[in-house]
């Protein structure tokens, strides 16, 4: 027997969407599990290609698949595990987010438990520690992810077809836990206010289409000045977008990756324009245009 799933990469608060607002992005961690070997093999293709495969029995994968059959009160069984990574690493584009929900949904067919996304969302996040990536990767499109008593609900949405995206990944990493020790442990109540009108802004931008309000809404008070100075071309980076015809910028999850919304129908014009914009700041980032995922996780 065996089970394929890829789950898609995700944009993570999006300026003032703090651990709530996530976005699916069509660039996708893929987990094929084969029952068979000798007990436990593991291939890594893609980012990570000879680092992750390394230790498997720390690969986030494996320990995931390990869970789930712990949950099912089952023994994992003899697997061959193969993992084709196209997420960047530590980049905040949610690639950690990507590598759990594929391996759970793979093992959830491989086992035939049939759990439903509802369930394998929940599972996820409990690994995870985070909602806002998870729900992306699990439901695609545009989501907002809520703590309701316990748990945390869902609701999923589809951003306007106008609107385009572009991720400009650094050659560096950045550690969601340094990007979270650099945030303070309680904020004003005008830097909170500030954020919930910034939210509305941009998700009605989002869902509209309409971005003349979205360069106001994609400002933030509750992590972004915490984190700039972690990403040291990130003006440089913001300003390179813009000139190259984005409406704004904001950091991408924990960071370091810069990211952009613009009106696709400047799409031909920021495309040409922005690597050189970049050059020009002296940023040495690769700029990723990717559409919205729609689905989420899917077996492939």
């Amino acid at each position: 027997m065996a089970a394929t799933v890829k789950a898609p990469a995700s944009s993570a608060n999006l300026g003032p969407g703090f651990d709530t607002l996530g976005l699916a992005l069509a660039l996708y961690n893929t987990v094929e599990l084969e029952e068979g070997g000798p007990g436990l093999e593991l291939s890594v293709t893609g980012e990570g290609e000879g680092v992750l495969d390394q230790r498997p029995e720390e690969n986030l994968a494996v320990t995931t698949i390990d869970r789930f059959y712990a949950g099912l009160g089952r023994a994992r069984p003899a697997l061959r595990v193969r993992m084709d990574n196209r997420v960047p690493l530590a980049r905040g584009l949610g690639s950690s987010a990507a590598t759990i929900v594929a391996a759970l949904a793979a093992a959830n067919e491989l086992s035939g438990a049939g759990f439903s996304k509802d369930r394998l969302f929940g599972l996820a996040v409990d690994i995870e520690g985070h909602a806002d990536n998870v729900a992306a990767a699990v439901y695609g499109g545009l989501t907002i992810a809520y703590r309701q008593g316990e748990t945390f609900q869902v609701r999923r949405l589809g951003p306007a077809d106008s609107i385009g995206g572009v991720a400009m990944v650094p050659e560096t990493s950045l550690s969601t836990a340094e990007a979270r020790a650099a945030l303070p442990d309680q904020v004003s109540r005008e830097s909170a206010v500030f954020n919930v009108g910034r939210t509305a802004l941009l998700v009605e931008a989002l869902l509209t289409g309409d971005l003349s309000a979205a360069g106001a809404g994609l400002e933030d008070a509750l992590h972004q000045p915490f984190r700039r100075p972690l990403i040291v071309d990130f003006d440089s980076a913001a300003q390179a977008a813009i000139e190259a015809g984005a409406v704004g910028a904001f950091i991408s999850g924990a960071g370091p990756t810069v990211a952009a919304f613009y009106d696709r129908a400047v799409e031909a014009e920021i495309k040409a324009a922005l690597p050189a914009a970049l050059a020009a700041a002296g940023s040495k980032r690769r700029a990723l245009f990717l559409d919205v995922d729609a689905a989420g996780v899917v077996t492939d």
